[in-house]
């Protein structure tokens, strides 16, 4: 109760007519401008407020000493109303989803005389997170001649709310924008080998190759992913050395199936995602908490069965590629932000907890994989995808996915290989440079110009993205996208020629571990003599 009063009097004091021009006279004492040139703006900030964690072209944190945050984000609207960005973004909070509960909201003018809206919301505290801050305010200043919104968006706690919040408002009325600065920076260019090793398994991929892998239709709770899929190989006369299949937040690891793949001496990537089967035959406007599990994962809900998923990883003891929660800035998906407060900072402590686990459990095995959506839905700076990565310690491989819908839907539209891929790759060079890429996922539809072309011309750009070692094609029918190989004579021909004719795919990259030995041995021999008839030659030469 008293936690409870504290909150409501903070409110009514948050909400009180205190005139924006006036500071809080903490806040006021001792300030400097804070400049940001690729975001284009600046303002006046406290001295003892820090930069930390600053993504560059997408937001600016500071840091207070308490441990509060402040984030702020220079929306471009153009194309669309602010009010669209301010009430989609605040959306899921104002209907309370994942446990977040919106607690006032106002609009006002700020003493620059921008047309601000002010939103107030809060969560229970999530014991397991130290020194939580589960008090959200942020500040929406609107700039119609730049076509811009600029998001003040604190976290904080109920002892600290009222001089943030005041803060916020102080640091909002001394913004003024400037044109965003434009910096171009070309990716470098990276080779890498990849060399993985399990107890009986060896992943081996060239630094002038990547490896080939496919999605194709199971049974995800049989083990026939293998039988079903030795036809179409040979149909094609190409074996996938690397298979990716899904699971929610209530199947155990098919081991069976798993270590089937495993014997067929193929490498496997567990697309991991946390939700749980709603039955919404009675009712399908149906909404469900039990959709939106990350702030359950960091409350330590799931840590048991988290820790049977590490123990049947570790048991496996080859390679395992983990995928979890991919595509998190696509608000299809239940574990974006968008449907948890916008805090980003839940899915990261999520993401670090499960590995966390894992490595408590001795699943060292495990591949952690990281992956974004190529486009965020919505497309806003709060969910891009560089606000959701845990952090180089904790993912060994970047993700991307990106597909060519087509023209089946109204809406869609045909994107060629590298209009997808290339900005992407760029993009996640300049951030994510020291960790292997790969393409978890991705194809093309039928419908809306020439596949087979496509596929030609796609599959010859990956000699201008190294750093891409395996990509993963979905060979299935998605409702009307026909993403499947052999949509047509044509496609399938294009996918086998582009396959089997180009040098950078490599058609053997997984092994058993005492037949690569041998060859690694055999090699070693071998260059051995070579170097010795060298020596000869040059002896008989100088003689």
């Amino acid at each position: 109760m008293k936690r409870l009063a504290s909150i409501l009097i903070s409110v009514i004091l948050f909400f009180a007519c205190i005139p924006l021009e006036e500071s809080h006279a903490e806040a006021v004492s001792g300030k400097r401008d804070f400049v940001s040139y690729n975001l284009g703006f600046v303002c006046k900030i406290p001295l003892a407020m820090q930069e930390k964690g600053s993504i560059e072209d997408v937001s600016a944190r500071l840091e207070g000493a308490d441990g509060s945050r402040i984030y702020i984000y220079s929306q471009d609207i153009k194309g669309m109303s602010p009010q669209t960005y301010i009430y989609y973004s605040n959306k899921q909070i104002r209907a309370g989803r994942g446990g977040f509960t919106m607690l006032n909201e106002r609009t006002t003018t700020l003493a620059n005389s921008a047309k601000a809206y002010e939103f107030l919301y809060q969560r229970d505290i999530i014991e397991n997170i130290e020194n939580d801050k589960n008090i959200y305010f942020e500040i929406n200043a609107v700039y119609p001649q730049f076509n811009r919104v600029l998001t003040f968006w604190v976290k904080t706690d109920s002892a600290n709310l009222d001089y943030y919040t005041q803060m916020a408002r102080d640091m909002a009325s001394s913004a003024w924008l400037f044109e965003k600065g434009v910096k171009t920076q070309r990716a470098p260019y990276v080779q890498r080998d990849i060399d993985l090793k399990g107890k009986s398994t060896r992943l081996k991929i060239g630094k002038d190759s990547m490896m080939w892998g496919i999605m194709h239709p199971h049974n995800l709770d049989g083990a026939d992913y293998t039988s079903n899929l030795a036809p179409f190989e040979k149909s094609i006369g190409k074996k996938f050395e690397f298979l990716m299949t899904y699971s929610d937040f209530n199947n155990k690891v098919n081991l069976k199936e798993v270590q089937e793949v495993y014997d067929d001496e193929r490498v496997m990537m567990l697309t991991w995602q946390p939700w749980v089967y709603i039955d919404k035959t009675q009712n399908e406007n149906i909404e469900s908490e039990s959709d939106v599990l990350i702030p359950e994962i960091v409350k330590g809900k799931y840590d048991d069965y988290i820790r049977s998923w590490a123990r049947d990883i570790k048991s496996v003891g080859e390679p395992v590629f983990v995928r979890f929660a991919n595509e998190m800035n696509g608000d299809w998906d239940p574990w974006c932000a968008w449907f948890f407060g916008k805090d980003t900072e839940l899915y990261n402590e999520a993401w670090n907890r499960i590995e966390r686990i894992f490595h408590e459990e001795g699943a060292d095995n495990a591949q952690f994989v990281w992956n974004p959506h190529d486009r965020s839905y919505p497309d806003f700076d709060w969910n891009s995808p560089h606000m959701y990565y845990p952090g180089d310690e904790h993912v060994d491989w970047v993700g991307l996915t990106g597909y060519n819908n087509g023209t089946s839907f109204s809406g869609d539209v045909w994107r060629e290989f590298g209009d997808i891929y290339q900005p992407v790759y760029d993009d996640y060079m300049k951030h994510y440079r020291e960790k292997p890429f790969m393409i978890t996922e991705f194809s093309c539809n039928e419908d809306g110009g020439d596949k087979a072309a496509w596929i030609r011309n796609g599959f010859s750009s990956f000699a201008n993205m190294p750093n891409i070692k395996a990509a993963v094609w979905f060979n299935q029918i998605d409702t009307r996208w026909l993403y499947n190989i052999d949509s047509s004579e044509a496609s399938l021909n294009a996918f086998k020629e582009s396959l089997l004719q180009n040098p950078l795919f490599s058609l053997k990259n997984v092994y058993k571990e005492e037949a690569l030995q041998t060859q690694d041995e055999e090699n070693i021999q071998n260059e051995s003599k070579q170097q010795q008839e060298k020596t000869e030659s040059q002896k008989t030469a100088k003689k």
